[in-house]
């Protein structure tokens, strides 16, 4: 009878080094459009590269939450990095180098790259100070027009934008103010991430409630009458531009004129849904594993006891039974003597000349002496 117990104890401790090892995990995501801080050296500004601007997330979720209390630099930088923040003006990233000029009041294009959606939802803020502090952006939150890919939902927020399409590219239009004017204005996109549980304000538990992860990002740019302009969208980073003609393979290029290439066809990826359905059946074998160990642990032990006692006799009786096989050969085939003629001692020299050198019926038992005290015998007692 198996203890249930002793089954439990094990499950409940794998369990809870399981829940224990799980951390939030993060997502990556950049503003591409006016292109941040972080990620204008991708599009041919004048600044700092920085090979990390998809993880602009206020240092994780851990060092947020239980180091900073939520707390959050306005441009994704963990709260407790000394001041100028890198992303902050006056850090390393926070040059002021303009990116786009606006006209007050006009449409704009907003893109944000996700590489590993989490649900969740954008905010889009603009300050007129170039210091560009929580309380100056709050004052003005953007209206989003129109956003694609996109899956609305009644109880959306018009401020919102929320990405339920998974990893891609998401476009979107949004209002700027039509009072504002600012030289050096600052744009701040912020991403709280939905994919958490957590205790709702109504105090049930759901997925999106509680504390999230959370990205943020800054741009510069400028928004006036005089200078104002359409703003123009940067390419994916790494993407090629398509070619405006088709290539001819007759048509040289003209001096000074790159030849065009058509961009390579992307392919859909695979990796992250593979890597995840195979996880998953490496945790369902570890389970099955250790039900079929603790339920069936000792049928599967004796029978292969079983097996190995089979397989060591069947080992031991061929062995006996060829070495009793080669006796009862060696016996069948022993090589049959040769008949043997019994002969007289050499040291017998008087024989007589006339007496046959071949032992009668009635002498065959004699010895030797016998025979010689016979032949030695007068001739003239006969």
């Amino acid at each position: 009878m198996i203890n249930r117990r002793k089954v439990t104890a094990p499950l409940a401790t794998l369990f809870l080094l399981m829940a224990a090892s799980i951390e939030p995990t993060a997502g990556h995501g950049r503003l591409i459009e006016p292109p941040s801080r972080a990620s204008a050296w991708r599009y041919g500004f004048s600044t700092p590269p920085n090979y990390n601007d998809h993880e602009l997330y206020c240092g994780g979720f851990n060092r947020q939450w239980q180091k900073n209390e939520g707390k959050c630099g306005e441009c994704g930088d963990a709260f407790d990095v000394p001041l100028p923040r890198p992303h902050e003006f006056g850090g390393k990233w926070g040059q002021g180098v303009i990116v786009r000029r606006y006209k007050p009041g006009s449409t704009i294009t907003l893109r944000v790259e996700l590489t590993a959606s989490h649900m969740g939802y954008f905010e889009f803020r603009i300050c007129d100070n170039v210091q560009a502090k929580q309380d100056c952006l709050d004052k003005h939150l953007m209206k989003i027009v129109s956003g694609t890919p996109s899956i609305p939902h009644p109880n959306d927020l018009k401020t919102r934008f929320y990405p339920r399409n998974g990893s891609r590219i998401y476009d979107m239009k949004a209002e700027l103010p039509a009072d504002l004017n600012c030289g050096n204005c600052v744009v701040q996109w912020k991403y709280i991430a939905g994919n958490n549980w957590g205790i709702c304000p109504d105090g049930n538990g759901a997925v999106g409630c509680g504390p999230q992860e959370e990205f943020r990002a800054c741009a510069d740019v400028s928004v006036s009458d005089k200078d104002g302009q359409d703003n123009r969208t940067p390419l994916r980073p790494g993407q090629k531009p398509t070619p405006t003609r088709a290539p001819d393979s007759s048509t040289e290029p003209a001096a000074g004129e790159e030849p065009i290439e058509e961009e390579p066809p992307k392919g859909v990826t695979y990796m992250g849904p593979l890597v995840a359905i195979m996880s998953l059946f490496l945790v369902l074998c570890g389970f099955a594993a250790l039900y079929i160990y603790h339920y069936h642990g000792g049928r599967i032990k004796a029978l292969m006891r079983w097996n190995r006692e089979k397989t060591q006799t069947q080992r031991v009786e061929p062995t006996a039974t060829a070495g009793v096989a080669a006796h009862r050969d060696l016996e069948a085939n022993a090589p049959v003597p040769p008949p043997r003629t019994k002969r007289i001692s050499n040291q017998i020299r008087d024989i007589d000349a006339q007496e046959s050198s071949v032992l009668s019926g009635s002498t065959k038992h004699q010895s030797p002496l016998d025979i010689v005290s016979v032949s030695r015998k007068p001739s003239g007692l006969d």
